[in-house]
């Protein structure tokens, strides 16, 4: 009689003890697992520490771009009010402006053109600026073959010869590594339509040159700066009058405080007109007053302490001269009646006081703590322009990285895959005779591959946590070193957060995928075939 044999099916362990077991798993193993996390956070880490530097340059750049920008207003305001500029500047200042900006509705105020009529010629100030920087971008072979030495908009004068665009175009056929920006017939339409737009460019640039005359004659006598700086009164309404659009309570405000800092950046210079002042910087960084220049005077009054010896050298030195021509006048006022040998011993005695005549320098309003003021402003323009060189080409390309970040945060992301793999290979295939015991237990293939995966993404969580706050403190205290405090506000916290935990994320990913495939191909060995893989 044969006996009956129930075979029950194997029991299924609960979550919880499948975690507990994966933990104890670790503790018992604890050496080599500190290793495996080892691997995780370098791999990590080198992906975060250049994702981290891409996102903080991404910021610090248009940080930057925006700072210089608002550094620079006085700058290109004294050139918009003394110069109308020329058709091809005045297309591209145009054509980069947005719908409703000051620019777009000083156009509009200028030129009289209704709405529909400053759509149109906005949208063909757009194409014509992008088929002139096209032809800009061209090498002088390329760009002589398709439009011989046509420049600026006489390139478009110059296509609309039927000759002349023949020989574009099948100088463009030849040429296969230049793309053209447009199709040829959105080009004939657009030449089509340029005498009228011409027109209009004309139109607007006479009634800039007719603004900027009646600023010339608001001057008075005056430089554009000493103007500026009363910007928030008289002069800056007579600005508002010729057509320009200048906000009175933001631009003249900010125009008019950079335009004060210029006249005191100069009158502050004209110190090294005297040798006193040149001797106090001298003495300070022992050297001699011929080698004294004004890099190294701004370098100096920096320092509060030095900025009030300065400055009371400056006044001295003032004070010095105002007494010397008062003297001067009063000896030109004395009637010349004095002997020979008395005269000539006031004239010994003036060429003893030529010597210390002093120099008249204007100190007026000055202060210590507005020399520091401006020697800080000058220190930050300067990290500002050392930023600007740092940073360029990033703001575009994938995530507004730049092309060169972008690449090198793909080189990384493969290293940070490529070792996160081998550790768990190694990790997992070194223990095949671990799964054959446990498979002669009665452990399932599945249980054995859940409690792999579970334990790699243990690993992978523990090592990204650790290598992503490594990589974004390395990358933090490498941007501040490069672009110093002065660019602290411009770190993207936000964005290095979100870095931070997408980093994790992708450690535990990838430990768990590269966890995968050499555990299911373990969980697959007979227990026998298992224990004899060495």
């Amino acid at each position: 009689m044969k006996k009956e044999i129930n075979v029950a099916d194997q029991p299924w362990l609960g979550f919880s003890r499948i975690i507990q077991i994966t933990v104890d798993g670790i503790r018992y193993r604890l050496f080599r697992a500190s290793v495996t996390v080892a691997v995780i956070a370098v791999a990590v880490a080198f992906l975060m520490n250049i994702l981290s530097e891409s996102l903080i340059k991404r910021s610090v750049a248009q940080n930057t771009r925006d700072r210089i920008h608002r550094m620079r207003l006085i700058h290109n305001w004294s050139a918009r009010l003394t110069s109308p500029g020329n058709p091809e500047s005045l297309l591209d200042e145009f054509a980069r402006s947005e719908v409703g900006s000051d620019m777009y509705r000083e156009v509009a105020g200028m030129s009289g053109f209704d709405e529909a009529g400053m759509k149109e010629f906005h949208d063909h100030a757009v194409m014509a600026v992008s088929y002139l920087d096209f032809f800009n971008s061209l090498d002088y072979a390329k760009r002589r073959n398709l439009i011989h030495t046509a420049t600026g908009i006489g390139i478009f004068t110059r296509l609309k010869d039927e000759a002349a665009m023949t020989q574009f175009t099948e100088g463009m056929k030849n040429i296969l590594s230049v793309r053209f920006v447009s199709t040829y017939p959105e080009l004939d339409a657009f030449l089509a339509n340029w005498e009228g737009e011409q027109l209009k460019l004309k139109a607007v640039l006479d009634a800039r040159v007719q603004a900027v005359a009646k600023i010339d004659t608001a001057l008075a006598g005056r430089t554009i700066a000493e103007a500026l700086s009363e910007a928030e009164g008289e002069f800056g309404e007579t600005i508002r009058n010729a057509g320009f659009v200048f906000e009175a309570g933001t631009t003249a405000g900010i125009i008019a405080g950079q335009a004060r800092s210029e006249l005191d950046v100069m009158r502050i210079q004209e110190s090294m007109d005297s040798y006193a002042c040149k001797q106090a910087i001298a003495r300070r960084e022992n050297t001699l007053p011929a080698d004294v220049n004004v890099v190294l005077m701004w370098q100096n009054v920096d320092s509060l302490r030095f900025a009030k010896e300065y400055l009371a050298c400056m006044v001295a030195e003032n004070e010095k001269a105002v007494a010397y021509q008062q003297k001067m006048k009063e000896l030109d006022a004395a009637e010349p009646k004095e002997e020979t040998g008395a005269v000539a011993d006031k004239a010994e005695g003036t060429a003893t006081e030529e010597k210390d005549k002093g120099t008249r320098l204007d100190v007026e309003g000055l202060t210590a703590a507005r020399l520091v003021t401006l020697a800080q402003a000058r220190d930050e323009e300067a990290s500002l322009i050392r930023a600007e060189r740092l940073t360029v080409g990033a703001g575009e390309g994938f995530m507004g990285l730049g092309e060169r970040l972008a690449w090198l945060l793909f080189v990384s992301l493969l290293v940070c895959g490529i070792g996160i793999a081998n550790a768990m290979l190694m990790t997992v295939t070194e223990r095949f005779t671990e799964i054959a015991t446990l498979k002669c237990l009665g452990a399932l293939d599945g249980f054995i591959m859940i409690m792999f995966v579970m334990e790699s993404c243990f690993l992978g969580f523990v090592g990204g946590v650790i290598g992503s706050i490594l990589g974004a403190l390395i990358g933090l205290s490498r941007m501040l070193a490069a672009f110093g405090l002065n660019f602290a506000g411009a770190i993207p916290a936000t964005d290095i957060i979100v870095a931070i935990v997408a980093s994790v994320i992708m450690g535990m990913l990838l430990a768990a995928f590269a966890a995968v495939l050499p555990s299911f191909k373990a969980a697959r060995l007979a227990p026998m075939e298992a224990m004899r893989i060495e």
